[in-house]
Parts: structure tokens; C-alpha cells; sequence
């Protein structure tokens, strides 16, 4: 019973139920004042005709009312009064005659008009009365001769009502059950969509079926958009679920590969006895493939920390002209020992707002890898300029180019141009996804060109002044 269906059902009906109902006694009450209006018109009516058909002391009088009342057939009953109040004549079908209130001879005398109000009979029924003047014109003026009264029972007009209100009811509540059904069809047939996506959504949730997609209605309304968004959804979660697959079956293969290196070393080492020179390389092969698991460990670590916003520390106004230069000297040593000179062009002050030691990361892993892939005797320009309230660092190298069918995939984690050149520098792929993922932390982004033989370049834009 705590269903959307049904709470939406009851809502429905509930508020359905109420406007018919403010319906029904809106049309109760304007039908009263009708039929209240009615009657007043009728017995003001009759008893004006009997005023003009008659006066006091008509000797004919009797006869003619019940002639009047009889060809009427409203059962009515009218009543005659001298000018001082005194009955003259009445209907044979009023057994008690109705007294001339105070009230009617009041506005009767003081206006000449009608008085119409509703009085009790002995028996306690309530007659609805109008009292009219019975009166000749002379000496310029009015004369009043009498009184005419006509009236009629109330009760028939409450009879009208309580038909009406009975129909009312019965129109209510028809009309209140005929919406609940009509609705609970249109409902049923609305969320069999929801009731769907619901289940496809549970299954997709308990059993990892991440390649279902929900079923989209052919019409543009708000169920088919909410299944649309539903499927990007799981479209971006398939993504991430495939990349995540991909990074742990990487980084399992990456970070088995030094630990087989080490193993089997060791294993040899252990097999006999050897010279002291021999344990010597044995250890320093083991120094090698340890550093190399420290700096996947340090680049997966920077990786996750990327990934849940941490990448970046405390932000300050970081000059990236002078950083070019930091980063040069500090590779000096790198530079001296491939052969590859480092040039910077960067005259001018370039200012960001940014985390200065991953900028400083972004830009040596950068010129690093220009270093290792440069043929001895080249060199690699690292340069800085403003393009569009953006600060733009190019790192150049004149070395053999990168096919253009790995362009796109460059910034993969993991991904490798030359498996076995970059393993044999200790890379295990992850460079250039720290630097996006660094980048892309600054509101900024990177992007590679390059053509077979002529050499890469990496360009580096970061929005001047960004305080993201």
C-alpha cells in the first residue's frame, strides 16, 4: 500500500473527490437560491393576481380563489385581510388561517410592495408567504383596501433539494470511482515502463549485467528521457568498470614483472655458493627492479589521488616561465648524459594559479621523456607564451616521431608506444596519464602532435589566473 502507484492513485482520487464535492455544494447552494427564488416569484405572483381580481368585501371572493387555486394546481393556499387586518377569506384547504405578521403589514402599508417571508402553522409546518397591498387609486394616490396573501409549503421545495443533493452524491461518487478506474489503467499502463526499468536496473545491480540497457518508449516524454539518461549512465559505468578492469589486470602485469625479475634472481643467487662480486650484481639488479616498483607504486598512488581530487595541493600564483627553467637545471644532469641539450624560451614572467610542485611534475615527466626518446646530439625547446587568457608551455624534441595510429591513445594508463624501449628506461606507461590527470585538475588540458621523423610535441594550456 506504500507504493508510488498507489499514493499517486489516492492523491488522485482524494483531491478528484474533493473538487466534485466543492462542485456538488456550490450547485446545492446556487440551486437553492433558484428554487427559493422560484417559489418567491410564484406566490408573489398569485398573490398579485388576486389582488387585482379582487377587494375588500367581495361577496364573490370565496368562490374565485378556489376556482384560481384550483386551475393553479401549485398547491397553493391564499388569504384575504381587511385594511386593518381583520381575515375576510381563505382557502377551504387551510384549516387554521396564518395571521398578518407585523412585519408584512409594515412593508405592506409603508411601500406598497411585497413582503415575502417564511412563517409556521400550527401543525409546525413552515410556509414560504408573500403578502401584497389590495388597494385603488384616488385623490392622487394610493388607498390601501387590504392585504392578499398567497403562500405554499416549504416542504415541497426541500423536496426538490434533497432529489437534487441525492443526485449529487450519486454524480460524486460515480464520477470519483470512473476517475480511479481511468487513472489506474492510465497508471498501469504508464509506470509498465518504470516497472521495467526497475527490474532491468535490479538485475543489472545484483548480477554486474552492466551491458543491458534499459528499453527506451518511441514517444520523446519524460519516462523515455529518464530511460535515456539511465543508459548514459550505465554507458559511463561500463566505461569505468572496463577501465578499472583494464588498470588492475595492468598494474597486476606491471607490478608481477619486477617481482619475477627478483624472484628468479634470487632463486639463482640461492641455488650455490658464489663470490662476493656475484652477490653484488644480484643486489644491484634487485636495487634496480625495487626502484622501479617504488615508482610504479608512486605513480599509482598519484593516479588514485588524481582520481579523488587530491592531486592537487595548496594553490598559489605560480610562475611557469620560471618553473621551465627550475625544471631544466634539475634535468641537467639527465640532459648531460643522453646527449640531449635543453633550451628554454621563456623571457617573461607567465603567471597561473596552481599547485607549483605538480606543475613542476607535469613539466619534468614531460621533458623527460623528450630527453630518453632524442637521438644523442639533438635537442628538446621547452617554451612559454599567452595564447586567449591562457598560459601555453610547448615542449619540443627532434626525435623519431611517434606513428600517428598511437596519437590517440597516448594518454592511456598503461599504454606504451614501444613496449620494450620504455621498460628498458624503467617507464611503465603511466607518465603521461599523471600529466593529464594533473593538467585536467588545473582546468587546463594537454595535447600531442607529432609526425614520423620530424618529432612530438606536447602542448601544455592552463587558464591564467584559474582558481578552480
Amino acid at each position: 500500500m506504500n507504493t508510488f502507484r498507489f499514493r499517486l492513485l489516492l492523491g488522485l482520487t482524494v483531491l478528484t473527490t474533493a473538487a466534485l464535492a466543492a462542485f456538488g455544494v456550490f450547485v446545492q447552494l446556487t440551486a437553492a437560491d433558484a428554487v427559493r427564488a422560484d417559489i418567491d416569484r410564484l406566490v408573489q405572483d398569485r398573490a398579485f393576481m388576486l389582488s387585482r381580481a379582487t377587494f375588500a368585501g367581495n361577496p364573490q371572493l370565496q368562490p374565485w380563489m378556489e376556482s384560481f387555486l384550483e386551475t393553479d394546481k401549485q398547491r397553493l393556499f391564499v388569504q384575504v385581510f381587511d385594511a386593518q387586518g381583520g381575515l375576510i377569506s381563505k382557502s377551504a384547504s387551510l384549516t387554521d388561517p396564518l395571521p398578518l405578521s407585523a412585519a408584512a403589514r409594515r412593508t405592506v402599508e409603508a411601500s406598497f410592495a411585497a413582503h415575502t417571508e417564511t412563517v409556521a402553522r400550527k401543525d409546525g409546518e413552515l410556509v414560504r408567504l408573500a403578502t401584497v397591498p389590495i388597494s385603488f387609486y384616488r385623490d392622487n394616490r394610493n388607498q390601501l383596501t387590504g392585504f392578499a396573501q398567497c403562500g405554499v409549503l416549504v416542504r415541497d421545495r426541500e423536496a426538490r433539494l434533497r432529489t437534487l443533493r441525492l443526485w449529487l452524491v450519486v454524480g460524486v461518487a460515480a464520477t470519483a470511482a470512473a476517475v480511479w478506474l481511468v487513472a489506474l489503467l492510465l497508471l498501469n499502463h504508464w509506470l509498465r515502463t518504470v516497472d521495467a526499468a526497475s527490474e532491468s536496473a535490479h538485475l543489472i545491480g545484483t548480477q554486474g549485467r552492466l551491458r543491458e540497457r534499459l528499453f527506451v518508449p518511441p514517444q520523446d516524454d519524460e519516462l523515455a528521457r529518464l530511460a535515456r539518461t539511465f543508459n548514459e549512465l550505465l554507458d559511463r559505468l561500463e566505461a569505468a568498470h572496463t577501465t578499472q578492469q583494464r588498470f588492475l589486470a595492468d598494474a597486476s602485469h606491471e607490478l608481477r614483472t619486477p617481482l619475477t625479475v627478483l624472484r628468479g634472481e634470487i632463486e639463482v643467487a640461492l641455488r650455490r655458493e658464489r663470490t662476493g662480486q656475484d652477490y653484488r650484481e644480484v643486489l644491484q639488479s634487485a636495487r634496480e627492479e625495487i626502484e622501479r616498483l617504488s615508482r610504479l607504486t608512486e605513480n599509482l598512488l598519484a593516479l588514485a589521488r588524481a582520481d579523488a581530487g587530491e592531486g592537487i595541493a595548496a594553490r598559489e600564483q605560480v610562475d611557469v616561465a620560471a618553473l621551465c627553467h627550475v625544471v631544466a637545471r634539475k634535468l641537467s644532469a639527465l640532459s648531460d648524459l643522453s646527449g640531449v641539450a635543453i633550451t628554454v624560451d621563456a623571457p617573461d614572467p607567465v603567471l597561473v594559479h596552481g599547485d607549483g610542485v605538480a606543475l613542476e611534475r607535469v613539466l619534468a615527466n614531460l621533458v623527460e621523456n623528450a630527453l630518453r626518446y632524442s637521438p644523442r646530439g639533438e635537442g628538446v625547446t621547452l617554451s612559454v607564451a599567452t595564447e586567449a587568457a591562457a598560459a601555453v608551455v610547448r615542449v619540443r624534441d627532434t626525435g623519431p616521431g611517434i606513428p600517428a595510429e598511437h596519437l590517440p591513445h597516448l594518454f592511456e594508463r598503461f599504454y606504451r608506444v614501444d613496449k620494450a624501449r620504455s621498460r628498458e628506461f624503467g617507464g611503465a606507461g603511466l607518465g603521461l596519464s599523471i600529466v593529464q590527470a594533473l593538467i585536467e585538475a588545473h582546468g587546463g588540458s594537454v595535447s600531442a602532435a607529432s609526425e614520423v621523423g620530424q618529432g612530438t610535441e606536447f602542448c601544455v594550456r592552463l587558464p591564467m589566473g584559474a582558481r578552480g
